[in-house]
């Protein structure tokens, strides 16, 4: 009966392990550096592609909202699931006003906790900040938390393998 059990375990925990890891793997058009990205993907009122190169992962969203602008002191407040974690980031693209915003992570061998924690845990919202205090609140549905949770992860995993020593 315990092997019944166990193999009924093995069947059924495997598909929860297993990562549907499609990302688009390209050379970058000036610099021919190997690269790979998400591709953009919904997030209500915004829209994300995480890339990775050999040096940086990079987190870009556009946010849906006209003449929405971010410069250097503008923020994003990450809210993970259970309320008590939280993080913030700044913007590290550049000054716009089109709905541009950028975040990027040190690609190495060991993984940023920030980073790791987007991996690993649900984000419940993101709050971003641009100029004139303007807010946008971007809260993701159970199946956006998942979808990103998981393609970080998927990223954090394939971008190893751009590092100089692989």
């Amino acid at each position: 009966m315990k092997r019944i059990l166990l193999l009924f375990a093995v069947i059924f925990s495997v598909p929860a392990f297993s990562q549907d890891c499609t990302l688009q793997k390209d050379n970058d058009p000036v610099t021919n550096v190997p690269r790979i990205s998400t591709g953009f993907f919904n997030l209500q009122v915004a829209t994300l592609s995480i890339d990775a190169d050999s040096k940086n992962i990079d987190f870009f969203f556009t946010v849906d909202n006209t003449g929405k602008c971010f410069d250097y002191s503008s923020l994003v407040v990450i809210n993970f699931e259970g309320g008590r974690l939280r993080t913030t980031l700044k913007n590290s693209g550049t000054v716009n006003c089109e709905g541009y915003f950028h975040f990027t992570f040190r690609n190495g061998q060991t993984t940023p906790t920030q980073l790791l924690n987007l991996s690993t845990k649900k984000v419940v919202s993101l709050k971003f900040s641009g100029t004139n205090n303007a807010v946008t609140n971007v809260i993701l549905n159970p199946q956006q938390q998942q979808l990103l949770m998981d393609l970080t992860a998927c990223m954090i995993k394939e971008s190893k393998t751009l590092l100089p020593d692989n």
